[in-house]
């Protein structure tokens, strides 16, 4: 433990002279390829890891094929095959937890070639030390034992196990993360790279976020703590950060670890852009007039229902607008019913274009139409109307026709907050009607 190669300067590739064993004497060419060629014996090596599990320094200038302090401060377990990981993980918090904690493992790690090596690590409790503060990790390297165990086949139960969640993670079109018991983020399938649109360098720890879009970032950030605190799986649908057009995703985390003790999370990550534009047409289509787009029937009650609703929470006010086109049968009579689609799809653009943007304009039904405003400034009422009538005395080019399309107006507008959303259209409705006849009478 007072090793002087676990301390940070080991990071460093010099090397001390090598001393003269015997007569001969190796001049610095030769000694630096004696204690390569010596490195490819030595099977045991020691790093020293954060309580965070990222690695602080190595007692060898080389590991894994990674040199200096190359892989400094990054997870221990980035470079763990992911059939492992809910081992290392589980060792990593129980270690964490437990004073003098000291337990062996076996686990695979990839090195900087790509080539997986098998290691015999033994997890040492240093937190108290006063110069490592972390934990010691005592690895071997039985590569070669573990292949003569599978050539006499005694190792085969482990060999036909192996590389499972590997298999399946590449396999399956979902996409994976798996992170630490402090959401730090240590594998990651190709699936998850296409769907977040990062590569894995930056997918890794907590780079992963920034692919969410930064509206959304703090529910994803709650499932994710959320499974951590629970031991509950969550699921969220964000949307992903591109400049490109928008696309969405749906999460669901599940913890590792058994009982009370979460050693991280696994993710499933989904693709659901196509999904959600689809919800979004069959919304759309079930609460829009197909001719107009406005609003139909169905979302104009529910807004009218929730306009009056705020009247008992304290909004001043609802006003209701009720529109019916004059004389619109002739035009269909006149011209066809193709030229009365397009007056009627004018007329939507007109009103739409008169209201404010808190407003809703909404197609109730034939050459009906109606506006629901709340909170209206006192005399605004009044140059909303004065607008209404402006816009219609517009004639429209229609087929080739000047049209000049008239409407009657009916309006109610009520502060009382036991007022019933189908009363205050009822009575904007009449108010219409009224309206029409005194033009006709007139």
């Amino acid at each position: 433990m007072k090793d002087k190669g676990l301390d940070h300067a080991d990071w460093d590739t010099s090397q001390p002279p090598l001393r003269s064993v015997g007569p001969a004497r190796a001049d610095g060419d030769e000694t630096a390829r004696i204690r390569r060629a010596l490195r490819d014996y030595a099977t045991e090596f020691m790093l020293l890891v954060s309580t965070r599990g990222e690695l602080i320094a190595s007692s060898q200038n080389e590991t894994l094929g990674y040199r200096g302090a190359e892989r400094a401060g990054h997870h221990i377990a980035e470079h763990l095959h992911p059939d492992d990981l809910v081992l290392v993980f589980d060792v990593i918090e129980r270690a964490r937890a437990t004073p003098g904690f000291e337990e062996t493992i076996r686990v695979r790690a990839r090195s900087a070639t790509g080539e997986w090596s098998t290691l015999e690590t033994t997890v040492i409790d240093a937190t108290n030390h006063p110069d490592l503060h972390g934990a010691v990790l005592r690895v071997r390297d039985i590569s070669a034992q573990v292949e003569a165990e599978l050539a006499s086949g005694r190792g085969m139960d482990r060999a036909d196990g192996q590389d499972r969640f590997l298999s399946l993670a590449e396999a399956l079109p979902l996409g994976i993360l798996s992170a630490d018991a402090r959401g730090f983020v240590v594998f990651c399938n190709d699936a998850v790279q296409q769907i977040l649109n990062l590569p894995t360098d930056q997918l890794l720890s907590h780079g992963w976020e920034s692919a969410v879009h930064h509206e959304d970032l703090p529910d994803v950030v709650s499932a994710a703590g959320q499974v951590l605190v629970t031991g509950v799986p969550a699921q969220v649908t964000f949307r992903v950060q591109t400049g490109l057009f928008p696309r969405w995703a749906h999460a669901k985390f599940v913890p590792l670890g058994r009982g009370e003790s979460r050693s991280g999370w696994i993710a499933t990550f989904e693709d659901v852009t196509d999904r959600r534009r689809a919800e979004s047409r069959l919304a759309h289509q079930a609460t829009h007039d197909p001719l107009t787009q406005l609003p139909n029937r169905m979302l104009l009650e529910d807004r009218l229902h929730q306009a009056c609703g705020r009247l008992r929470r304290g909004s001043d006010s609802v006003t209701v607008l009720f529109i019916d086109l004059d004389d619109f049968k002739q035009v269909n009579d006149s011209y066809g019913h193709a030229a009365g689609d397009q007056v009627l799809i004018e007329v939507a653009s007109r009103l739409s274009r008169v209201i404010r943007d808190v407003d809703t304009v909404a197609r109730l039904g034939g050459d009906e139409f109606v506006i629901v405003c709340e909170n209206m400034p006192e005399g605004e009422v009044e140059g909303l109307l004065a607008r209404i009538e402006q816009t219609m005395l517009v004639p429209m080019l229609v087929d080739r026709h000047q049209l000049l399309a008239g409407a009657s107006v009916g309006l109610s507008s009520t502060e009382d907050p036991s007022v019933e959303s189908n009363e205050l259209l009822a009575l904007a409705d009449q108010s219409m009607y009224r309206t029409k006849q005194a033009r006709h009478t007139g």
